[in-house]
């Protein structure tokens, strides 16, 4: 049973999309963490506006913050921060706006402005009350 779970828990955490994992690992080392080292959670699509082009994801993560110490200093004990956030992918123009954050509330109020107008998914995996 406990190979089952760890599958499950496998295929709940598979992001699924290279382009866009690795949209999100930039985002992370451009904005103060280690991206490549990231750990990856509930990665869903939420929010789609027809015929399926605009497409918004959320996703948790764990990654190591990048605490940029000057050469001579000695390195700190490492730090991790569980980080809420939001993709939306346009396959029009090839696009992928990442957003991460450290409150869950704040990524709910950003999925509000960029899903107006599309469906979104609701219950508990999205990000909308039923």
């Amino acid at each position: 049973m406990n190979w089952i779970r760890t599958l499950r828990q496998k295929w709940d955490d598979w992001c699924g999309d290279h382009e866009m994992e690795n949209s999100i690992r930039k985002h992370l080392t451009q904005n103060g963490y280690f991206g490549s080292s990231a750990k990856f959670q509930a990665v869903r699509l939420v929010a789609v506006q027809r015929p399926g082009w605009l497409q918004l994801y959320r996703f948790e993560v764990t990654a190591r913050v990048d605490p940029q110490v000057p050469d001579n200093a000695p390195t700190p004990e490492p730090e991790y921060r569980q980080l809420f956030g939001l993709v939306r992918e346009d396959y029009r123009h090839n696009q992928s706006n990442v957003r991460v954050f450290t409150d869950e509330h704040e990524r709910k109020a950003l999925f509000l402005q960029w899903s107006d107008g599309l469906i979104c998914l609701r219950g508990a995996k999205g990000l909308v009350s039923s």
